[in-house]
């Protein structure tokens, strides 16, 4: 009951994202609901229309002091507060400014709203500072065309409705104030120019890209590879890393003798903040409160069914903030998620009846390959629907690179410890890590040569996507064969993913 309450709270958000209703509408649906509430059709109307009730709570007014109104105005002046940890690359930063106050016109006033900011990269600027703009206020481009990426509704979901590109000037007029948030982003910045001085480039980006999910430093030519080659995933935070978070402070707690529930919560304390200093992205939310569920079933002792978990999690992070189901990282982390649990079993028992993933020799890279079979099950549609790439050379590429991220990931985590207490500590830790970087480096870069390695496909209209899913879903739900692999599959590999 617990997937389908979960499933009914998503379908209420999207329909009220969808429906230009009335909020008595939903209310009205909630009372019906309320009323066969001993039925189970009338739980699930009822949460239906809660989740359509919490996704209008989440939309602000636009009210008449809001910065929004100002776009295509001409010069304005901003007075506002860095609202989160800038994204930079090469080409210059992303800032979020939250507006305090705004002059135009020769007037000065209060105002309020968001504000994203294209800045030179230097200097650079940081969370929590006030800073003085000047420059012209535009409107994110819609689509154009239907199937088309709509980058005004993806940033309204952000709630930013207005952009600032090139400021003709920035001043700053306090520093940023000390604050958790801001000793974590400061603390995240210390960890990434550390890294930088264990290993040379490119695999200091990719160590960063890695454990800290910063791929500001990862070159364009470096990022193609990795689309091209679809390893793409390998340069975020996902359940990888908090997998293996959880394992390795369980090893610790029980050799240090540390009680259940002491362990459980240090263990939850650790990961909450890893998440927080990794960017707190909605598909690292979902992966950290996965494994908190998961850690919580295995303190309680109880039975964690991975479908529970994986539901829960987006119910939770749904109701925090109902425009996470919109983010593109959230979808495909939780479809792939989703179609380990459904197909990973078939994809496994399939290979290892053929050589040479028979071979016992072979099981790392069969359990590698799986995991990429399996998950393209749900997750390829959605990719080809909104970048239109195809990645041919995919399967090999994972079956060749995956098996190393976690090497990757132990030597990174010991080398970084190792350079944030004593800098030729760390460096000499980093020999170790140097070493699975370059492999992964030279086996993308290799792999992406071919012309064949990725193909373009032509856009295609969402209700062929839609009718994927819907067929795919059918076709589990009508197979018990498939059902009863992927039961014994979650009671060996349920994990956050």
């Amino acid at each position: 009951m617990l997937i389908r309450l979960a499933i009914a709270w998503m379908i209420g958000i999207v329909a009220g994202a969808s429906f230009n209703l009335a909020p008595g509408w939903y209310w009205a649906a909630g009372v019906v609901g309320l009323v066969g509430v001993t039925q189970r059709w009338g739980v699930l109307l009822l949460v239906c229309a809660l989740g359509a009730l919490r996704y209008g709570a989440s939309i602000a007014p636009v009210g008449p002091s809001d910065v929004a109104l100002l776009a295509e105005q001409g010069e304005v002046r901003l007075v506002g507060q860095v609202n989160a940890d800038p994204t930079r690359n090469e080409e210059g930063q992303k800032i979020i400014l939250r507006v305090e106050a705004v002059q135009h016109a020769g007037q000065r006033r209060s105002s309020t709203g968001l504000v994203l900011m294209t800045v030179p990269p230097f200097p650079a600027y940081q969370y929590g500072e006030r800073l003085l703009v000047t420059g012209k206020l535009r409107r994110p481009r819609s689509a154009s065309l239907p199937g088309e990426f709509d980058y005004r509704a993806y940033l309204a979901h952000r709630g930013i409705h207005v952009l600032l590109p090139n400021p003709t000037g920035i001043e700053r007029l306090t520093a940023a104030q000390s604050g958790p948030l801001h000793w974590i982003y400061t603390a995240r910045e210390h960890c990434r120019a550390t890294l930088l001085r264990l290993v040379p480039e490119p695999q200091a980006g990719l160590a960063i890209g890695i454990l800290l999910g910063i791929q500001a430093g990862i070159p364009d030519a470096v990022a193609d590879a990795f689309s091209i080659t679809g390893t793409s995933h390998i340069l975020v935070v996902s359940g990888w890393n908090f997998t293996l978070v959880a394992t390795l402070l369980a090893g610790l707690s029980q050799r240090m003798r540390i009680g259940r529930w002491p362990a459980f919560w240090l263990t939850l304390a650790i990961m909450w903040v890893y998440a927080i200093f990794t960017g707190g992205s909605a598909a690292v939310l979902r992966a950290a409160t996965m494994a908190s569920l998961m850690i919580l079933a295995r303190a309680s002792e109880r039975q964690s069914e991975p479908w529970h978990l994986l539901l829960a999690a987006c119910w939770l992070i749904s109701a925090a903030d109902p425009h996470s189901l919109w983010d593109m990282g959230f979808q495909l982390s939780a479809l792939a998620t989703a179609s380990l649990f459904a197909f990973g079993r078939p994809v496994e028992t399939w290979l290892k009846a053929r050589p040479p993933f028979a071979w016992a020799w072979m099981a790392p890279f069969t359990e590698a390959l799986t995991a990429t079979l399996a998950a393209q099950v749900l997750t390829l549609p959605l990719i080809l629907y909104a970048f239109g790439n195809l990645s041919i050379i995919a399967p090999l590429a994972n079956i060749l690179i995956v098996p190393v991220i976690p090497y990757a990931m132990l030597f990174g985590t010991l080398a970084l410890l190792g350079g944030v207490i004593w800098l030729p500590l760390g460096q000499l830790l980093g020999g170790l890590l140097w070493l699975p970087l370059t492999w992964i480096a030279t086996g993308v870069h290799l792999l992406a040569q071919p012309r064949w390695a990725a193909v373009a496909i032509p856009a295609f209209p969402l209700w062929i996507l839609l009718g994927y899913y819907g067929l795919v879903g059918a076709i589990w739900f009508r197979s018990p064969s498939l059902r009863d692999a992927q039961a014994r599959w979650c009671g060996a590999a349920g994990s956050p993913g």
